[in-house]
């Protein structure tokens, strides 16, 4: 069972999961999001659903930016703190996968890379942190490493899932400069926006269990590469 119809909910769709396994993919993904109404119906969701899955297998998607205690929080992640601590007090079978910046389908959507990559390839003009630094990941590696948790590790689990290698901002828009071969018209602002995760829980997991994850400083690129070349075919 899968839980929402954005672009997390539909690639778990396309999976043959047992029938034991709920996945909870239909929450705020704005970590910008300031509407109490999004907050409050992704909360009652989540209780009737946790009433409805008792006995199943959970799984829920939250922030990274909750593993760094020195972050600042705003309500987006408030909100995800609660929904984690929700999970806690009414399940015993739960999997929370805190994410980093999820791409997939490079498409128009609110999340980061995608955002730059519709600026850039669009020419038309943003902002940008000059301290900005982020963890990504692509949404296939997120699907090969939640199947491998629910396969090989015990339940009620909180673990970041992250390529380790933290991109700078700046360093992102580079990429894409040097992918698309145009020019990205921006204005910097001087302004610090980071965090660092402890990933190594992660990588002894990846390679105990041997899944086909590369993660490294060039990740990034070769998968944004994979994408752009998907969308010229």
């Amino acid at each position: 069972m899968v839980i929402g119809n954005g672009q997390l909910a539909n690639i778990f769709k396309d999976l043959s999961l047992d029938q034991n396994i709920v996945v909870f993919a239909s929450g705020v993904s704005n970590s910008n999001c300031t509407d109490t109404n999004e907050f409050e119906r992704e909360k009652q969701l989540l209780f009737n659903t946790l009433k409805s899955y008792s006995k199943e297998k959970f799984i829920y998607f939250s922030s990274c930016a909750l593993s760094a205690d020195n972050y600042p929080k705003n309500k987006y992640y408030s909100h995800k703190k609660n929904m984690e601590k929700i999970i806690k007090e009414n399940h015993n079978n739960y999997y929370i996968f805190r994410l980093p910046q999820l791409f997939g389908e490079l498409k128009i959507h609110k999340t980061l890379i995608n955002f730059l990559y519709e600026r850039i390839n669009g020419e038309q003009i943003f902002q940008v942190y000059d301290q900005a630094y982020r963890y990504v990941i692509e949404i296939n590696d997120v699907t090969t490493i939640v199947e491998a948790y629910i396969k090989y590790s015990n339940s009620n689990i909180t673990i970041d899932i992250a390529n380790p290698h933290r991109y700078k901002v700046l360093d992102i828009v580079h990429i894409f400069e040097q992918l698309l071969n145009k020019k990205a018209m921006y204005n910097l602002i001087k302004k610090d926006d980071k965090y660092l995760l402890d990933l190594k829980p992660l990588i002894i997991f990846i390679n105990n269990y041997d899944l086909d994850i590369t993660f490294n400083e060039n990740y990034l690129s070769e998968k944004l590469k994979q994408k752009l070349e998907g969308i010229s075919k």
